[in-house]
């Protein structure tokens, strides 16, 4: 993934990917062209929720960024099934995700979520796994 986040100037930024290579599916160029990503930007940057402005703003803005993060947690349970396969330890992945390792069992959660998205419901681990 060649997705680049380029500071440019003072409060300035640059995002540029390939859409062949890095967004083959179109979720990237969506999320700039329908401003989810702008709106996302802005809940993330807001000092208060009132500076988000009025009550349509926050709507469009809560929508845009709830479905940013849907899509931002289904790929992130498929990369934790892709890590568990890995041989990643369910403390390593606690530590990723949540920052702390003695999370196993809440890692054990966003795997099985995952494995059920991804259709592998013979996949499936117990908390004692």
């Amino acid at each position: 993934m060649a997705v680049d986040v380029t500071k440019t100037t003072g409060n300035k930024a640059e995002i540029t990917w390939n859409p062949h290579e890095d967004d083959p599916r179109g979720h990237l160029a969506l999320a700039v062209e329908t401003g989810r990503l702008k709106d996302a930007l802005s809940a993330l940057g807001a000092t208060t929720i009132e500076a988000l402005g009025d009550a349509a703003a926050l709507e469009r803005i809560v929508s845009s960024t709830a479905l940013l993060q849907n899509d931002l947690e289904r790929r992130m349970r498929s990369m934790v099934v892709e890590l568990k396969t890995r041989g990643m330890s369910w403390s390593e992945i606690a530590a990723l995700l949540y920052g702390d390792s003695n999370r196993r069992s809440s890692a054990r959660a966003v795997y099985n979520a995952g494995v059920r998205q991804l259709g592998m419901g013979g996949a499936l681990v117990d908390e004692n796994d």
